[in-house]
């Protein structure tokens, strides 16, 4: 059995963020298909969310939950910066990536049918916003990988697979994607949409 089974699918911009961190720390995993809505996911999750943590008897929901605990849990290279003022900024990002980019992006823009110009606006409009925030470098913050990059990775491959030209000429953005995009961790949880 693996050290750390996390239930979702790949698809879930939030279980991939899960997944990918536990492949950038060496977490031995196992990611576990859920029947979504039902009641053994609502035995696990109170909202039937993904993804759901299970470790050594410990049982987490939510994203933030799970990333910070396997991070600070196990060991393997650190994805929370040391100094203060730059893990306020990781967080920052993952506050953007929860409020605003899931919502205006991978939410809005829909799987199964082409997006509505208003649909692909309003997606265009927070991508533009995120794109003017991206500093020169790698990664979003520091020097080194975080959990911000984490974060922000699958929701931008869900926008690239579902309606590309949103992301059209968003140079900092696609800039920082393509070096994010080298990496094992999101090699190894491409999916394909269904």
């Amino acid at each position: 059995m693996a050290l750390v089974r996390i239930h979702g699918y790949l698809v879930s911009t939030w279980t991939r963020t899960a997944v990918m961190t536990c492949i950038e720390k060496g977490i031995e995993h196992e990611l576990v298909p859920v029947a979504r809505g039902s009641a053994e996911h609502a035995a696990l999750h109170p909202f039937t969310r993904m993804p759901v943590l299970e470790h050594d008897g410990t049982v987490l929901i939510e994203g933030l939950a799970i990333t910070g605990f396997l991070d600070e849990a196990f060991e393997g290279p650190v994805l929370q910066p040391g100094d203060a003022a730059d893990r306020a900024r990781m967080r920052e990002w993952m506050s953007l990536c929860g409020d605003y980019v899931f919502r205006d992006v991978v939410r809005t823009i829909p799987r199964g049918r082409p997006a509505t110009d208003e649909e692909l606006a309003t997606a265009r409009g927070v991508l533009e916003r995120v794109d003017a925030r991206i500093e020169p470098g790698p990664f979003l913050v520091g020097d080194s990988l975080t959990l911000a990059d984490l974060y922000l990775a699958p929701q931008v491959s869900n926008a690239r697979e579902k309606a590309s030209e949103v992301l059209e000429s968003l140079d900092a953005l696609n800039a920082w994607f393509a070096g994010i995009a080298e990496r094992e961790s999101f090699r190894l949880t491409s999916y394909v949409m269904p």
